[in-house]
């Protein structure tokens, strides 16, 4: 675009030849500048769309920002011809923690800062400055140092990197091991030169780029992963056996076609907005302060959605900045839960249902921070239930791709697609249709099998028992998604429901365009959720005034009446597993498709489609003869972050400041 695009975003470039730019310079530059990978992988897909909106919108604060940096460019240039490098340094920082997180505020992160903080306390004076040298942190970057001691930061850095990388590499998503080159100026771009013998040996075993050197760890086999996690063989083979014959598949996920779905009454919903009488606040405030209500949090998720497959704790996802610190999903829901046991006065018991591939990475990261004050209140729920994948069926694939709607590319792009999708139907034929997908490490084989095993694995593994032994006025929950991120305990809603008296009552949020993955129905006269995954027509679905947001008060008395148990039963492990075995009977089983990554090399990942099978809570309000309400609460309250893209519009629609009013940081 240089000189011909009226709309590119980045200033007019200009060589710096030997004679604006010293030799000496060179030199000094060369000696003085360390060039790494931190080893994080992310999508900058989404960043780029909101920087070109806000361009495009000359929204003001990133505009105002925009101006600063192209200022501060041009002291950028000055300082480089200059060869006054401490100033360069100082101003390729200034414009990171500036300009940069102005306009793209996802573009540092607790990993990036912590190696700052760490370099900066280590160097002192010595340490110069830091430059990113990508669209987010956390993969290429660069730092100054005096040149004495640039040979020491090279390898203090890369000792840095590692020990960060492994304190985060449960939250955020690391594609290599971070590296530190050895970087010399190229004066010549980008040429190729013609090696043969010694020497073409000597280069290809060249020191470039300096690995980190990581201790040996023995990591858990397949079958290990498989024996902790509860994997049940039997189980698995009946369902393998139903997804080759065809009787389970995306298309079976459907309910028939002649199911009449239609959009519920206004007299099948609760308004349960913030307009509500203060009595139900009361109610529900008196329920606190007596310790009949608690909190479940479902973060069994490794977010298949939110890193693109790459597989990571998403309850620990530093998504976002709140109270002037990086927040995790788990941090943000023990702050609400804080403030209301400030105010009732009474603790609040917070328990967050974990799964095989969570559970160590919490309790790790609980342990680090003093499990945030919470003591005995906060209690992990270890998930008993684990699927192994499969690779998918060449119908579930075609299903996917061809029959559900797609967003058209242009010519070119789409051919790309389908050429992309061709070779992974073939990939998939060739390993074997139905097959266990195991060529990969153990943990992108297994997976989650849905949050429906979610309260079950509470009544099965002795937390729920624990929990009531210890407070037996205990009475309501609240259960909810892990990045439900605005629901809390609110008093106005408990005393609502339990003035209302059923077993379970379900938030549920007015619907917008972009709400996929069903909503609240009518089906053949009787109102329940109904997921995505079962719509007959997908047309369907936006027909719909209501969608889930996850959320569920439960009365667990009534709850244990539907399992057939009563609290003292709970200690008795082979009646909890037979109620649930009849309970999971009637839940319909779902096939999915979802992207795993196979990383090899430094940062090489190939990423492939894999069968896995879930049960999801919602579908408990199919159950006959279960008393169920459906509460409509605010979308500040009920919305979910799916994918990193929604992180714009939530902190531009007041959702952010909702939940900051909700929260209590101190810990």
């Amino acid at each position: 675009e240089l000189g011909v695009s009226r709309g590119r975003l980045l200033p007019t470039h200009e060589i710096l030849g030997s004679d604006r730019f010293s030799g000496q310079a060179r030199k000094e530059l060369q000696d003085s500048l360390v060039l790494f990978h931190g080893g994080m992988a992310q999508n900058v897909g989404p960043v780029l769309e909101m920087v070109t909106e806000r361009y495009l919108l000359r929204s003001e604060p990133e505009w105002t920002a925009r101006t600063q940096a192209v200022a501060g460019f041009d002291r950028i240039l000055s300082a480089l011809a200059a060869g006054n490098l401490r100033d360069l340094a100082k101003l390729t920082e200034h414009n990171f923690a500036g300009p940069i997180q102005t306009i793209i505020p996802g573009a540092t992160n607790p990993f990036t800062e912590a190696v700052i903080d760490q370099v900066r306390d280590r160097f002192g004076n010595a340490y110069r400055g830091f430059a990113m040298l990508g669209g987010m942190s956390g993969g290429g970057m660069a730092m100054f140092f005096e040149p004495s001691r640039r040979n020491e930061a090279c390898d203090a850095l890369l000792a840095i990197l590692t020990a960060c990388k492994r304190q985060h590499e449960s939250a955020l998503p690391f594609a290599m091991e971070p590296v530190v080159y050895d970087f010399r100026i190229n004066d010549r771009g980008t040429t190729c030169e013609l090696l043969t013998g010694q020497a073409a040996r000597r280069a290809a075993l060249g020191p470039n780029p300096r690995p980190s050197k990581t201790t040996k760890d023995r990591r858990r086999t397949l079958a290990e992963w498989l024996s902790e996690g509860g994997f049940n063989h039997e189980s698995h083979e009946r369902i393998r056996r139903d997804l080759r014959d065809g009787r389970i598949g995306l298309s079976k996920n459907r309910l028939p076609a002649t199911t009449v779905i239609e959009d519920v009454t206004e007299e099948e919903v609760v308004d349960a907005t913030d307009e509500l009488p203060a009595e139900f606040a009361e109610r529900g405030l008196a329920a606190l302060r007596n310790g009949e209500a608690g909190v479940v949090t479902f973060a069994g998720g490794t977010a298949s959605r939110w890193t693109q497959g790459a597989g990571v704790t998403k309850a620990l996802s530093p998504f976002c900045q709140l109270g002037g610190k990086h927040r995790s999903f788990l941090e943000v829901h023990l702050a609400k839960t804080r403030r209301l046991a400030r105010e009732s006065g009474v603790s609040l018991p917070h328990i967050f249902t974990t799964s095989l591939f969570t559970h160590e990475p919490i309790r790790r990261h609980l342990d680090r921070v003093g499990d945030y004050g919470f003591g005995r209140m906060l209690l992990l729920s270890p998930g008993r239930s684990v699927g192994l994948r499969m690779v998918p069926m060449e119908r579930d694939l075609r299903f996917l791709w061809e029959e559900r709607a797609q967003q058209i590319l242009d010519q070119q792009a789409q051919k790309v697609e389908e050429s992309r999708q061709a070779a992974l139907i073939e990939w998939a034929k060739h390993a074997s249709e139905g097959s266990d997908y195991t060529d990969n490490l153990a943990t992108q084989c297994l997976h989650p099998v849905g949050h429906w095993f979610e309260i079950p694995n509470l009544l099965r593994n002795g937390v729920l028992a624990d929990l009531l032994s210890e407070r037996p006025q205990l009475r309501w929950l609240l259960a909810h998604n892990i990045d439900t991120v605005g629901v809390n305990a609110d008093p106005t809603r408990l005393g609502l429901f339990i003035e209302r008296g059923r077993a379970m009552s379900f938030e549920v949020v007015p619907r917008r365009i972009d709400d996929v993955g069903g909503g609240l129905a009518r089906v053949d006269g009787r109102a329940c959720l109904v997921e995505g995954l079962a719509m007959p027509d997908e047309e369907v679905e936006f027909t719909l005034s209501y969608y889930n947001t996850g959320s569920s008060w439960i009365d667990i008395e009534q709850l244990l009446d539907l399992f057939g148990l009563t609290r003292s039963a709970l200690r008795d492990a082979a009646q909890v597993d037979a109620a649930i075995a009849r309970v999971g009977e009637r839940i319909p089983t779902y096939v999915t498709i979802r992207d795993v990554k196979k990383r090899w090399g430094h940062g090489q990942e190939d990423v492939f489609p894999v069968s896995q099978f879930e049960k999801l809570w919602g579908d408990m309000t199919r159950l006959p003869g279960v008393s169920i309400d459906y509460f409509a609460v605010g979308r500040n309250r009920g919305q979910q972050l799916k994918e990193p893209a929604q992180i714009d519009g939530w902190l531009r629609d007041g959702s952010a400041d909702y939940v900051e009013a909700l929260a209590d940081w101190s810990a």
